[in-house]
């Protein structure tokens, strides 16, 4: 029997997940933060909520865009919210733990060309083994390489500065309905 302990402490250390034995392993996360984006010193009038989970090890981040005003067809300023999805499985997303904050990288291109996102999301979690779900820092940007422009574009976030907030927005949302 003392022959065998071994041998399965060491099958048991070969088959346990490294998540399990890292002290940076992902934590189970859901964190949230909305940003502005200050291009050149100014800061924008657009909202993202950002938000970042994690289970088991996998991610995903959403981005939705709101007070992102535009004259419509209808006599007025509206803005439709837009959303935006990256995930480690998609592989456009890659994220990792660096005592208490994750180390967020998002790639991805749109019509402009191509960018790379990082985000910093310091945190906390509730207990031993709980969730991390208290936001206490939050620092990141992108960088854009325009094929458009012919140039490097760089844009800080900031986020707001307090954990809610009640917001008045430009102008009113455009909502998609059922066309009959």
């Amino acid at each position: 029997m003392k022959r065998v302990l071994p041998y399965v402490f060491l099958v048991f250390l070969l088959t346990t997940p490294t998540v399990l034995l890292s002290a940076d392993a992902i934590p189970n996360a859901s964190l949230r933060v909305t940003v502005q984006q200050r291009d050149e010193g100014k800061l924008s009038k657009e909202f993202h909520v950002l938000e970042l989970s994690c289970w088991n090890g996998n991610c995903s981040l959403s981005s939705v865009t709101l007070n992102q005003c535009w004259e419509s067809g209808y006599g007025q300023k509206v803005f439709y919210p837009a959303v935006q999805y990256s995930a480690t499985y998609k592989g456009n997303l890659t994220v990792r733990n660096e005592g208490k904050s994750l180390i967020v990288q998002e790639t991805g291109s749109d019509m402009l060309g191509d960018y790379v996102v990082n985000l910093r999301f310091d945190y906390e979690s509730i207990g031993k083994g709980e969730r991390a779900n208290k936001l206490v820092g939050f620092s990141g940007g992108y960088v854009k390489n325009s094929h458009t422009l012919k140039k490097i574009l760089t844009t800080e976030y900031v986020p707001l500065p307090q954990a809610n907030q009640i917001m008045k927005l430009d102008c009113d949302v455009l909502l998609p309905g059922v066309d009959k």
